[in-house]
């Protein structure tokens, strides 16, 4: 009995895990322009964002994301976040989500 719950209880991390990584950040795949979507957020530093622009970006570095949400941020469409890596954009998925609870999703650069 003991080995069921336990069971149990591993299937229902595992599925919250999978829940949670769905709902907050999905990659994106470049099929088309970007502008009429999505309000794209650069969270790169100011210089990797000004060597290698993404076009139709906001930029707005990671740490000073959340002061940003709070003042003056307000987005109509689904957010894409361009990351120098998946880490970064999961934290801002984060801080956008408690914000706008709207689908986020994420572009690593590669610049």
């Amino acid at each position: 009995m003991e080995i069921l719950y336990g069971c149990a209880v591993i299937l229902i991390m595992m599925a919250a895990y999978q829940i949670n990584q769905r709902f907050f950040l999905k990659p994106y795949q470049r099929q088309r322009s970007t502008e009429d979507e999505f309000c794209v957020i650069d969270i790169r530093d100011y210089i990797s964002a000004h060597r290698s622009p993404y076009p139709g970006a906001e930029n707005i570095p990671l740490s000073y994301l959340r002061r940003t949400l709070n003042d003056r941020f307000d987005c109509p469409k689904k957010i894409l976040v361009v990351s120098d890596d998946k880490r970064g954009a999961k934290m801002a998925a984060k801080l956008i989500r408690k914000k706008q609870h709207k689908p986020v999703y994420y572009i690593q650069s590669n610049g």
